[in-house]
């Protein structure tokens, strides 16, 4: 199974079970997708183009989080980082040294 064929039915299963912050992060990660499929010269993306893509995202939350923490806004930051692990989710166990 894919990766987008995986999320879009993890977002399925979170409209059910109605988990929203859960289901925030998951059309974020779409979204990116989506935007990565309609730029490319193809409409499919790779599993490898994905996996970039949301270490991408995972950046960007982690960056975020750690700029709202340090302008003492921990409800925001933990909502961030909460979308970074609910992404890594999906991402390949990183090796270890």
């Amino acid at each position: 199974m894919s990766i987008v064929t995986q999320i879009n039915d993890d977002i399925k299963k979170a409209m059910l079970a109605k988990e929203k912050e859960r289901l925030a992060a998951l059309r974020g990660v779409k979204s990116a997708l989506l935007l990565l499929a309609t730029g490319g010269a193809g409409s499919e993306v790779s599993d490898d183009d994905a996996i970039k893509a949301m270490q991408k995202l995972v950046k960007q939350r982690t960056d975020s989080a750690a700029i709202y923490r340090e302008q003492g806004r921990a409800d925001m930051a933990e909502e961030e980082e909460f979308q970074a692990n609910v992404i890594n989710e999906y991402l390949p166990a990183m090796m270890s040294e």
